[in-house]
């Protein structure tokens, strides 16, 4: 019969097998917490009321009995700490009974750092601090919480007495994971700042502006030859322009909305071209919008850049056919032909003068159609892409 194995050795044997060796559960980080009340009543006394002019001396005795007197340096005379200011009527029905905003928040604080996982609130030897500063306003608190541990910072404007709680847990969770205390909303804890948002609007400068230029405009339009027919060729037009519209300016960036009008200056005789066809530009209406930003805001003069677009109505008059007589066939001497589309624009200006009452801006553009110009009648038909080209000098008042 075999020796049985000892009791204690099976249960040693056991419990090896059974239960690894545990590691070490990692110690809570220690957090010291502090609410600090940013009050006039906490600021030290000046010099001249904590040491009078006079030193006082104050008197002690010697062994022998005999009374002998000190001077007390003024740097050495202990200055009293203010108490805390008593706590409004509207606070009051929001805390505990006999406690004011700075020692409740305090023991809020250390209640969720404690309840954090991996965190321990104490009262010394704390590896990190967590810091509330409270700055009283009217109604309320501004709130500052900065956590040395990663140098995060929050604040919330107005602070509430009602709204310690959900501040603190708030405050923890930001401060601790280094996240937005905006980030840390849920539905129990939203405080009054949440719905409140100081919005102040940048209030710009508003100028007419009128302007006089002239365009460069090419397309491929029917052109009298010199048989009296008409064939297509590649055109440039130059129509002066008048234009009239609004400039807002915000600081680096500005908005311009106008209109112009373009008028073309050259036309063709109907002698030149008896078999009808040839086309002249006779015009455009142009609704635009462009965005602008500055490259010298402050400047007395700044160049600026710009992009935006125009809706342009164009109008192109047409010379009609002519019989052996010269009178026309089923047309007038001239007739209108209209087309219109968007235009892309691209511009670059300066403006100077800009500390007076009225400046000036001198402007160059690039328009782009982004369609293609095409309509017809009895005696020309038109297809063809229209760019153009833009010089402005403008008043801006």
């Amino acid at each position: 019969m075999r020796n049985p194995i000892p009791r204690p050795a099976l249960v040693a044997l056991f419990c090896f097998l059974q239960v690894p060796p545990a590691l070490a559960e990692p110690t809570d980080h220690k957090v010291c917490v502090r609410v600090l009340l940013k009050d006039t009543l906490e600021a030290a006394p000046t010099a001249a009321a904590a040491s009078p002019t006079t030193d006082r001396p104050t008197t002690t005795a010697d062994p022998s009995g005999q009374a002998i007197a000190q001077v007390t340096p003024p740097g050495e005379r202990p200055v009293p700490r203010p108490a805390l200011p008593p706590v409004s009527v509207e606070a009051a029905p929001f805390l505990p009974r006999g406690q004011n905003p700075v020692s409740y928040l305090e023991r809020l604080l250390e209640h969720f750092v404690t309840h954090e996982r991996g965190f321990a609130a104490v009262e010394e030897g704390c590896q990190d601090e967590l810091i509330v500063e409270l700055y009283p306003l009217r109604e309320g608190w501004t709130a500052f919480s900065r956590y040395t541990g990663t140098g995060r910072e929050e604040r919330v404007d107005q602070l509430y007495a009602a709204e310690l709680s959900a501040y603190a847990e708030r405050a923890v969770l930001a401060v601790l994971h280094d996240l937005p205390i905006a980030g840390t909303i849920n539905r129990e804890n939203v405080l009054r700042a949440d719905s409140r948002r100081s919005t102040q609007q940048i209030r710009g400068t508003s100028h007419w502006v009128l302007g006089l230029g002239t365009q460069l405009r090419t397309g491929v339009f029917e052109t009298a030859q010199d048989d009296g027919s008409a064939d297509n060729e590649l055109r440039l037009f130059s129509p002066m322009t008048l234009s009239l519209g609004y400039r807002g300016k915000y600081e680096a960036w500005g908005i311009e909305a106008g209109g112009q009008l373009g008028l073309g200056t050259s036309k063709t005789a109907n002698r030149k071209n008896p078999l009808g066809g040839h086309t002249d530009f006779g015009g455009s209406l142009d609704c635009s919008l462009h965005l602008l930003r500055y490259l010298n805001p402050r400047g007395l003069s700044s160049w600026y850049t710009g992009a935006g677009s125009t809706f342009a109505l164009l109008w192109f008059n047409t010379l009609g056919a002519q019989d052996a007589d010269g009178y026309y066939y089923e047309s007038d001497s001239r007739n209108t032909l209209f087309a219109g589309g968007l235009d892309l624009d691209l511009l670059v200006g300066y403006e100077f003068m800009r500390a007076s009452r009225v400046h000036f801006m001198l402007q160059g553009e690039l328009h782009l159609p982004a369609y293609i110009v095409q309509t017809s009648n009895v005696d020309a038909s038109l297809q063809s892409w229209f760019p153009g080209l833009g010089l402005k000098l403008g008043m801006v008042f």
